[in-house]
């Protein structure tokens, strides 16, 4: 897929190419599947082509090998089973203190970075201190506040926002339906393109949470109580099944939730509605980011996020 907007952010970055004014670290901030990777992507790129007039060119071997993430010079971390250790950071600084092969420089991306865990985060924020570190590095986040202050006071920040329908629609032959569902990112549209099954699941649970979201507190907790029924002693596939599951309610509750933002700043509702709505949506996107990368109980945390909406 060709990439679609963050036209400003890609034009920042081609600025900074062209002028020599490269920083050191980037932390690209913006919620999940608004396409943050793939310009990170074009941004290495940039950096490594060989036709450096026509800089991305997509067609010389830099270009080809950065996409397979094979370039010698490229180092792409990502997390595994939801966390970045600090035996993957102590492998990337060991490729980092071996010279560049084909460039002048090495370029680091870390996907997902909210996964580090606390020793992994240590660990990167010794290596971006280092004063002769020959390395550019892009962390790339739906969680950035869950990176330490001084990680992020060494980065340079970019924040991707989600996009006009006519954006994607430009570039993807997507129902309105889709359309509407994806609240602007791409790759949520992407997938429900080539994925009717997630697309169908997606909707059911849609009509769940809607009802879950305007039922009274009796109703909630006695949804969540049948939502989680014990399951059976060490069966892990019944748990990996059920946090998935989690997953999916707490994905259609942000669409229903930034749904309802969205509407009321456009019909100009009151302060304080709004910020109720703010809120239920900050507290769901806490939620989300606790079950990504802790051991929380799903139960205990669904029980304590509608006890604070």
């Amino acid at each position: 897929m060709n990439l679609i907007g963050h036209n400003q952010q890609r034009e920042f970055l081609k600025e900074a190419f062209w002028n020599d004014r490269l920083g050191q670290a980037f932390i690209f901030s913006g919620e999940e599947r608004l396409g943050k990777k793939k310009v990170a992507f074009e941004f290495v790129k940039m950096l490594f082509c060989e036709n450096k007039e026509k800089a991305p060119c997509q067609k010389c071997q830099s270009c080809i090998l950065v996409e397979k993430a094979t370039h010698p010079d490229f180092i792409f971390v990502s997390p595994q089973k939801r966390e970045i250790q600090i035996d993957q950071v102590r492998d990337l600084q060991k490729s980092l203190s071996l010279k560049p092969v084909l460039s002048e420089k090495k370029v680091v991306i870390i996907n997902d970075a909210h996964y580090l865990n606390k020793l992994a985060q240590n660990c990167i924020l010794k290596t971006l201190e280092e004063p002769n570190n020959q390395a550019i590095f892009i962390l790339i986040s739906s969680l950035s506040d869950s990176l330490l202050g001084t990680i992020k006071s060494r980065c340079e920040t970019l924040k991707f926002y989600p996009l006009k329908e006519e954006e994607i629609k430009s570039l993807l032959n997507v129902s309105q339906d889709i359309l509407q569902y994806s609240l602007g990112r791409p790759g949520v549209a992407l997938d429900f393109l080539s994925n009717t099954e997630s697309f169908s699941n997606f909707q059911k649970y849609l009509k769940i949470t809607k009802d879950f979201l305007t039922g009274d507190l009796l109703y909630r907790l006695l949804f969540i109580k049948d939502f989680f029924p014990k399951a059976k002693e060490g069966d892990s596939k019944d748990t990996d099944k059920k946090k998935e599951e989690c997953f999916l309610l707490l994905e259609s509750m942000m669409f229903h939730l930034r749904r309802s933002f969205y509407l009321r700043v456009n019909d100009q509702a009151k302060e304080s509605a709004l910020l109720k709505t703010k809120k239920a949506i900050e507290l769901t996107e806490q939620a989300t980011n606790l079950l990504q990368s802790t051991n929380v109980n799903p139960r205990l945390l669904f029980e304590n996020l509608i006890l604070n909406f």
